[in-house]
């Protein structure tokens, strides 16, 4: 191969690659970044669709947060993520503290509404 062609492929392709590799931790902190743009329940919902949602898609189809009920589980959120420490469940779902800190913003907010 010459390297025109390999350095042609690779700038064609880095782009895409990048793109197709881009986690969910990535979106995360992306949409973090953006934070003034964003509500804290807005902020909030992002790490629930992204880090809680996968799971509970799977085994506690009842409890999927959308927008419009996340607030109805903000007690809850806030007993099992940070009284208790049970969630996320397991070792490959962990919450940065970026993510604690996003979840405790809207947290404090809608709970001190109720």
């Amino acid at each position: 191969m010459n390297l025109n062609y390999i350095i042609f492929t690779f700038l064609i392709l880095s782009p895409l690659v990048d793109s197709y590799f881009k986690t969910c931790k990535g979106e995360i902190k992306e949409n973090l970044l953006n934070q003034e743009q964003t509500s804290p329940q807005e902020q909030a919902f992002e790490v629930l669709k992204i880090k809680c949602n996968t799971c509970h898609a799977t085994k506690r189809k009842t409890d999927i947060f959308t927008k419009a009920n996340m607030d109805s589980f903000a007690v809850d959120i806030h007993k099992q993520v940070f009284v208790k420490q049970k969630m996320p469940k397991g070792r490959k779902v962990k919450l940065t503290e970026e993510e604690l800190e996003t979840l405790e913003r809207w947290l404090e907010l809608t709970l001190a509404k109720k």
